[in-house]
């Protein structure tokens, strides 16, 4: 996660800044449980798919680095396709 993720907090054998991205199957679904709201990443702080990407570092810095390279309408038909797991 890189270190802006590092919150102190460790679950199992997994040190502060190690967590594992769940799959992201019902991810389009989550707002339905959430209040019409996402709340992402470990502790719920990104509030859309494209800041959860944005936040990453560490082993995720390299695909958020590709994900910002992407045109505006490659990003949003990746939030789509995202939306509909």
């Amino acid at each position: 996660m890189g270190p802006g993720l590092d919150d102190g907090y460790t679950e199992g054998s997994a040190k502060t800044p190690e967590w594992r991205t769940p799959p992201l199957w019902g991810l389009g679904l989550s707002t339905n449980s959430q209040g019409g709201q996402y709340f992402l990443l470990h502790d719920g702080r990104a509030k859309s798919i494209e800041e959860a990407i944005l936040l990453h570092a560490g082993e995720g810095q390299q695909r958020k680095e590709r994900f910002q390279q992407l045109s505006v309408q490659e990003k949003n038909s990746l939030i789509k396709f995202l939306q509909s797991l």
